[in-house]
């Protein structure tokens, strides 16, 4: 009997694609994820199902939607209907064992049968990744004889917000005329910035962006510990590698519902900082080594993926194999990323501002992607379509000008949210909110 692959994902939590070697950037933040890109399949239109960490990872674990699986801010952990990756593989004889870094991600860690939250940080591992990685080195030591396969799963903090990378990579990357006392002074709570308390100039979104690529270069070092550990033990090939990204951020390319509340972090929005994610595999057995994809695809396609590998049908599954989108007749020919209203922000807004607004957050959001063309979907009708082939960083909105096509786009986005279960969980909420916030939210009937 052909022995079963090891499978190892790894989540860059809060990594866009435009700073990666592998996608393009001219700078060296990623020589070891290029590496095992040259060596694997890179998927260059990938998209994230979900804006934040929550119901993203709820959607990577099931393949399901966040619209049938339902984990988001009225239902703040994942129902235990849903099947995990974990789950079946725990069936097919495999050892299961998550390195989680906060409780939004390890929500959706049913079906490990070991769990690890890997809080530990210090100033020369702020964010706790390489302690995580040698966490999970020393488990593969301890634990896998190569009779009984693996899936391991590691999720890391960087290049999350607060971005303050440790030496070397801080210097390497820190923007040229740019001092430490200055960059430690640039304000970086996006919650300031979505309440109108701070407005953000230029020079600090520049700031943030090199710390940003001295975080993405910190954890591509991890990686790269990592990938090496794997080969030294003659176990790479025989491991399905997955690097990928929860959700992307937003740098102050977009504003908040015209030009008064900056974007910054991931929420509020669908645009592509936020949702157009990375995907890199390598194994080499299925997938072609140096190969770029073109085709759509979505997180939540790791999970088929991984059973057409392994063999094995999973009954109710809403992603497409990544297999299908290596050739010309790709089953996925659409995407799409939901977010629901935001009680998340009020919250944190409220707390930062008392007689904050908080309407302003009160509206849902859902894009659907079809070739060049992406339509979202706004609860107040401030609907949005772009053209992302002349129009990449979505700046001009042809809603008013393309009505038909808006037209298209919405009943096919009906037709497609018509044919899925719905994940009916309000109300259940587990995460810690101020008591006065959620009392106040409740009254004005936004939860």
């Amino acid at each position: 009997m052909k022995r079963k692959p090891n499978i190892l994902i790894f989540v860059m939590d809060t990594q866009r694609v435009d700073n990666l070697g592998c996608y393009g950037y001219d700078k060296q933040t990623t020589p070891n994820i290029d590496k095992i890109a040259e060596e694997g399949t890179v998927f260059l239109n990938n998209i994230t199902p979900a804006v934040w960490t929550l119901p993203s990872h709820a959607s990577l674990f099931t393949g399901l939607y966040q619209y049938t699986h339902g984990a988001g801010v009225f239902h703040d952990y994942l129902s235990s209907s849903h099947s995990t990756i974990a789950e079946t593989l725990n069936l097919m004889g495999y050892r299961t064992v998550g390195f989680f870094a906060n409780m939004w991600a390890s929500q959706s860690n049913k079906g490990f049968r070991e769990f690890f939250l890997v809080h530990e940080g210090s100033s020369e591992d702020p964010k706790g990744s390489l302690h995580r990685i040698r966490h999970a080195i020393k488990w593969i030591e301890e634990n896998y004889t190569g009779s009984t396969p693996f899936f391991m799963f590691i999720q890391c903090m960087e290049p999350h917000l607060p971005c303050w990378p440790p030496s070397p990579f801080r210097e390497r990357f820190l923007m040229k005329g740019v001092r430490e006392e200055e960059a430690i002074k640039v304000n970086q709570d996006p919650n300031l910035v979505r309440s109108g308390k701070v407005r953000m100039k230029d020079r600090d979104w520049a700031i943030i962006a090199s710390l940003y690529d001295g975080e993405t270069a910190t954890l591509d070092s991890r990686i790269g510990i990592l990938y090496e550990h794997l080969k030294q033990k003659d176990i790479l090939d025989d491991t399905l590698f997955i690097i990928t990204s929860d959700h992307g951020d937003m740098h102050g390319e977009h504003y908040y519902l015209g030009n008064h509340h900056q974007l910054m972090g991931h929420h509020l929005c669908v645009y592509e900082e936020l949702i157009h994610v990375p995907l890199i595999v390598r194994y080499p057995e299925k997938f072609p080594p140096g190969k770029r994809v073109e085709n759509l695809t979505q997180t939540l396609d790791i999970f088929p993926t991984i059973s057409e590998i392994l063999g094995i049908e999973v009954k109710d599954l809403q992603g497409y194999s990544l297999l299908s989108s290596l050739t010309e007749r790709p089953k996925r020919n659409f995407t799409l990323t939901e977010y629901q209203k935001s009680l998340l922000m009020a919250d944190r807004n409220m707390n930062v501002d008392p007689d904050f607004d908080f309407r302003v957050f009160n509206r849902w959001l859902k894009a659907y992607r079809e070739g060049k063309y992406k339509y979202i979907w706004a609860s107040d009708g401030r609907d949005e379509l772009y053209d992302l082939e002349k129009d990449p960083r979505e700046k001009e909105n042809l809603a008013s000008l393309m009505p038909q096509k808006v037209k298209e786009m919405k009943d096919k986005l009906e037709r497609l949210l018509s044919s899925l279960p719905k994940g009916e969980y309000k109300g259940e909420i587990r995460h810690p909110r101020k008591v006065e916030n959620m009392r106040r939210l409740k009254v004005w009937e936004m939860y």
